[in-house]
C-alpha cells in the first residue's frame, strides 16, 4: 500500500469516527449507553463471525482484541463519574504516550513529529475547555483515573497494532476487531439488554461504520504509516465530531473550536509532508 493510499485511509476512519459522537449523543437520549455499547459490538461481532479463521487464534491478536475492549468499557465506566470535558483532556494523553512507547518498537520522533504532537495537543485542549480552564475542577478521581487507563490502554493498542504490521502477521485486521466484540459480550451480565428497532438500527450503523469499517482502515494503513503519525491523524475526529454537531445537532461554532481544529490541522499537514 501507497503511503498517500494509507493516509486517506486515516482521514476516512478519522471522520466515521467523529460521526459516533453525534450519532450516540441522539441515541442516549432514547436508550440506555449499556444497551447501545452492548448492541454496537454484538452486531460487529456476528457480521464478522463468518470471516473467522483459526489463524485469529494468536496471542497478539487476542491480546489487541481484549486492549480495545477493555479500553471502552473503562471510557464508559469513567465517563459515568466525571465529565465530557476532563474525559476529553485526559484522552489527549493517548498522542505523548504512543510517542513515547513508540520508541520501543524501533521509531524514530524527529522534531517535525514532536511539534505535531503539542500542536495536537493544544489543539484538542483549546477545542475542549473552550479556552475556560475554571470551569475544569478534576474532582472526580475515580471517573479521571478510569478514563486515563483507557488512554493508557488505546496507546498499547495502537503500539502493539504497528509492531504486528510490521512483524509481517497477515491479515490481523478482522481477527482484532471479532476479538474486540468477543469480549465486549459479558456486558451483558451486569445489565438486563433492552431492543427496539431503533436501537437496533442506531447501533448497526455504528457496527458497520464506526467499528467494523473505521478499525478496518485504521489498522491497514498502520501497515506503512507509524504509530505517532496514526494517533496525531486520528485526532481529526474531534474535529469532524465538532462539524457534524454543528450540521445536524445546532451546536454553534465558536473562537475556540477555529483555533483548535486549526492547530491540528497544522499538525495533519506535518506528518503528511513528512510521511511523503
Amino acid at each position: 500500500m501507497r503511503r498517500e493510499k494509507a493516509l486517506i485511509y486515516l482521514l476516512i476512519s478519522s471522520f466515521l469516527w467523529g460521526t459516533s459522537f453525534p450519532v450516540v449523543k441522539l441515541a442516549v437520549s432514547r436508550i440506555s449507553p449499556f444497551d447501545l455499547f452492548f448492541l454496537r459490538f454484538t452486531l460487529s461481532t456476528l457480521i464478522l463471525l463468518p470471516l473467522f479463521k483459526r489463524k485469529f487464534i494468536k496471542a497478539e491478536i487476542i491480546l489487541l482484541g481484549f486492549l480495545n475492549s477493555s479500553a471502552f468499557i473503562l471510557q464508559f465506566v469513567g465517563q459515568k463519574f466525571t465529565t465530557a470535558t476532563e474525559a476529553a483532556l485526559i484522552t489527549v494523553v493517548i498522542l505523548p504516550m504512543v510517542a513515547f512507547l513508540s520508541i520501543f518498537i524501533d521509531e524514530r520522533a524527529d522534531l517535525k513529529k514532536i511539534l505535531a504532537v503539542l500542536l495536537t495537543i493544544v489543539g484538542a485542549v483549546i477545542i475542549t475547555t473552550k479556552l475556560n480552564f475554571a470551569a475544569i475542577e478534576f474532582t472526580s478521581i475515580r471517573g479521571n483515573l478510569l478514563v486515563f487507563l483507557a488512554a493508557f490502554l488505546w496507546s498499547g493498542f495502537t503500539v502493539i497494532s504497528r509492531k504486528i504490521q510490521k512483524e509481517g502477521i497477515k491479515d490481523p485486521t478482522w481477527g482484532i476487531i471479532l476479538w474486540t466484540g468477543f469480549f465486549s459480550l459479558p456486558v451483558i451480565f451486569f445489565k438486563r439488554i433492552e431492543f427496539s428497532s431503533f436501537s437496533i438500527g442506531i447501533s448497526l450503523y455504528l457496527a458497520v461504520f464506526a467499528t467494523i469499517l473505521s478499525f478496518y482502515l485504521f489498522l491497514e494503513a498502520m501497515r506503512v504509516v507509524d504509530a505517532t503519525t496514526s494517533s496525531i491523524f486520528s485526532s481529526l475526529e474531534l474535529v469532524f465530531a465538532i462539524i457534524l454537531s454543528m450540521i445536524f445537532l445546532g451546536e454553534r461554532l465558536t473562537t475556540s473550536v477555529l483555533i483548535g481544529g486549526g492547530l491540528i490541522l497544522a499538525s495533519i499537514i506535518l506528518v503528511a509532508k513528512e510521511e511523503r
